[in-house]
């Protein structure tokens, strides 16, 4: 669905709703964490003991850096994660 489509058929008291739901009730599924973990777990085998890389690392960024300092940071720790 598109955010035009979205903001036509759901009015902000059913979008608070469902936040609502899965905060309190029952988180909606996550597919970008679910694979994340099972890429994680078929890397486990291949990698060196304490080098397994987590399930967060194969999901995107969710905000992106808000200046060049922030950005410069997460480009080490990429370097550093890739082993360079």
């Amino acid at each position: 669905m598109t955010v035009k489509q979205l903001m036509r058929d759901m009015d902000s008291r059913e979008l608070s709703e469902w936040m609502a739901y899965h905060r309190f009730y029952s988180p909606l599924p996550d597919t970008w964490r679910e694979t994340g973990l099972l890429a994680s777990a078929a890397l486990a085998p291949y990698c060196q003991r304490g080098k397994t890389p987590k399930a967060e690392d194969f999901v995107p960024i969710e905000k992106a850096p808000q200046h060049d300092l922030q950005l410069l940071e997460q480009l080490e720790g990429l370097k550093q994660a890739m082993g360079k």
